[in-house]
């Protein structure tokens, strides 16, 4: 049974009510560069498994590894709830002297206000994002129904995004920042492909438009979603200590998932009402 497209544009905007409701409820974790806190680095004489490690810290606490020429760097990261005491003391106990300084270590304090500094230019860098692609698209389509679609398309990718980082902790960092930055960029790339093709082209009717752009846009999706996975894969089983990378990918990863729906359900549907009954209103 074919159903109808104005109930497929529907479901991709319940998903999205139901990811603010999520984020709402469940809030969104911050990661220190948003909440201030600690970081410790250790130089350790020998390789070092970071799960043992974790045995000897205090809960919350953010362990990884960085190997370079000069040696092997044990990385620890914790909020500012945190007893940074209790790492050190942790961290003695797990390789076994009596001081740090045998280790060679360093620490440094990540400042509140440095934090909220850069929470506050985070919000701002996606707000400009948004400001700037609402009036680019305008610009292109000179209509404020395919131009109000393109935005919420992409608005409902960043808040399904946020929506599974508050399902499975994925925390607000520089990191997750860019990603959604980025799946913003890959947002737009779709809807306008999309919409460029419908609005602009003459060639055959709505529907074989529709199907053309469907080609390109969802090969496009398609291979930048293996390519992610391939990279969250990669991470997660062969570079642990690579957080960042594996939150990197997975943002995008639901990111890119949910345009899939955004795009071919509901702004397909935007548009296909805007051809076939607004404008023959008209």
């Amino acid at each position: 049974m074919k159903l109808d497209y104005k109930v497929l544009a529907v479901i991709p905007v319940i998903l999205t009510l139901l990811s603010a409701v999520v984020v709402y409820v469940n809030g969104l974790k911050e990661s220190i560069d948003v909440s201030g806190g600690v970081e410790i680095t250790v130089t350790a004489p020998k390789d070092v498994d970071v799960e043992k490690l974790k045995e000897y810290l205090p809960p919350g606490v953010e362990v990884r590894k960085s190997y370079s020429p000069s040696g092997i760097f044990i990385i620890i990261r914790a909020g500012s709830d945190v007893d940074s005491e209790e790492i050190l003391e942790g961290l003695k106990k797990f390789f076994q002297v009596s001081s740090l300084e045998e280790l060679k270590y360093s620490q440094k304090e990540i400042s509140p206000t440095l934090s909220e500094r850069f929470w506050s230019e985070g919000l701002k860098a996606m707000a400009f994002a948004f400001l700037f692609m609402a009036l680019v698209v305008y610009l292109v389509f000179r209509s404020p129904v395919p131009s109000l679609a393109v935005i919420l398309a992409a608005l409902s990718d960043i808040v399904i995004a946020l929506g599974f980082m508050s399902l499975f902790g994925i925390p607000i960092s520089t990191a997750t920042i860019a990603a959604l930055l980025m799946l913003l960029g890959y947002s737009v790339d779709t809807d306008i492909l999309l919409t460029t093709r419908v609005l602009k082209r003459k060639v055959g009717d709505i529907e074989e438009r529709i199907r053309e752009a469907m080609k390109t846009g969802i090969t496009m999706s398609l291979t930048t979603i293996v390519a992610m996975l391939v990279l969250y894969l990669v991470v997660t089983y062969l570079v642990p200590a690579a957080i960042l990378l594996r939150d990197i990918a997975l943002v995008l990863l639901f990111g890119l998932i949910a345009d899939l729906l955004t795009t071919w359900w509901t702004n397909v549907g935007i548009l296909k009402y805007y051809l076939s009954e607004w404008k023959k209103g008209d």
